[in-house]
């Protein structure tokens, strides 16, 4: 059968949106996202996009995309292409689609002057590690550690800081300029631009008038949602308890398995200090509007080495651990070792 492979339109969408939904993410825990109504939609989202499709007989079989994303390296600006949506049909895994599709994507970057490009896949789920091995692209692909998902559960009561005010702010320039400098900090850090607010909302908080703090919080549920498919009996055991609990408690209900979950993701997390009592209101403060939400969590995804991770004790909350992979085209080992020897950072929202 012949199988063709090239550059995805718009009109491929509702064929895209059944792949994905035949397309369970393999780890610890079973996970499907589903991508209607539009696709193409995240991928936009993310950046400067390109979907690879599989075509068997007039029908997509697998697809891969690429998306060029601004970031900091050293506090410099570069780009990273971050490297996902690979889905192959179920009836034609173990087939060489996947790899075909590494292969135009591959072709697709060398052709564009890319350099560094990034994956992440979940903890558990070795089948992408190949993309980067035994290819014309640079290095074989370096592991930059993990990346913890935590999901801290959505609270009634919204406890309040006597030292700190939490208020709504608009996307102003200052705003702007407060994130880029906290981010700047990171490797692989957002460049973050007034049309990566759009859509979100922003908290604030001040001391003595100067931006102590910034949250920003955005809700995916219009296009992209997490579908559980698959969980231990521990996992299914707890969710069970906390959803007879939680009424109790004044906390979110829990998600059931083959139903959605209901996440409102913390994007961006800056601050000047570091503070736990900041952090902890800012946590807080996002859990109170997923519950308000009719939300299970707010959801962010930090890595391992980010010291913020250490003023989550205490919060109740679920953990997933994905891995983070990244090769150089251009062998440019002074990229691959700061970011290395920096703390990573990747948009969860986006993922």
């Amino acid at each position: 059968m012949q199988i063709n492979y090239r550059e995805a339109t718009r009109s491929d969408n509702q064929q895209l949106i059944a792949l994905a939904a035949t397309s369970d993410m393999d780890g610890n825990i079973g996970l499907r996202i589903d991508r209607g109504p539009d696709f193409f939609r995240l991928a936009d989202l993310r950046g400067q996009s390109k979907v690879f499709v599989a075509e068997a007989e007039a029908v997509i079989i697998g697809c891969i995309s690429v998306v060029r994303q601004g970031v900091y390296v050293r506090g410099r600006e570069e780009t990273v292409d971050y490297v996902g949506d690979l889905k192959v049909a179920p009836s034609y895994r173990n087939q060489g689609v996947g790899r075909a599709l590494g292969d135009f994507a591959v072709e697709y970057l060398l052709a564009n002057d890319t350099d560094l490009v990034l994956l992440t896949v979940a903890k558990g789920n070795d089948k992408p590690f190949p993309f980067f091995t035994n290819r014309k692209i640079g290095t074989d692909m370096m592991t930059i550690g993990e990346f913890i998902v935590f999901q801290f559960i959505g609270k009634k009561k919204n406890k309040v800081s006597t030292k700190y005010l939490v208020e709504t702010s608009g996307e102003t320039e200052e705003l702007l300029t407060f994130y880029n400098r906290h981010y700047r900090k990171y490797a692989l850090g957002s460049q973050i631009t007034a049309a990566k607010l759009a859509g979100t909302t922003n908290f604030i908080v001040r001391h003595e008038g100067e931006l102590l703090a910034a949250m920003c919080l955005v809700d995916t549920m219009p296009y992209k949602r997490n579908v559980v498919t698959r969980v231990s009996w521990r996992m299914k055991l707890l969710l069970g308890v906390l959803n007879r609990l939680n009424p109790l408690f004044g906390l979110s209900r829990m998600p059931e398995l083959h139903q959605a979950v209901k996440l409102l993701y913390i994007k961006y997390l800056a601050m000047e200090q570091d503070d736990k009592d900041l952090v902890t209101t800012l946590i807080n403060h996002a859990r109170n509007q997923a519950y308000l939400s009719s939300y299970s969590f707010a959801s962010i995804g930090l890595h391992e080495k980010d010291p913020i991770i250490r003023h989550f004790a205490g919060i109740p909350k679920l953990t997933f651990r994905s891995v983070g992979l990244i090769t150089s085209a251009k062998n440019s080992k002074h990229l691959l070792e700061a970011v290395s020897r920096g703390i990573p950072f990747e948009d969860y929202s986006l993922v």
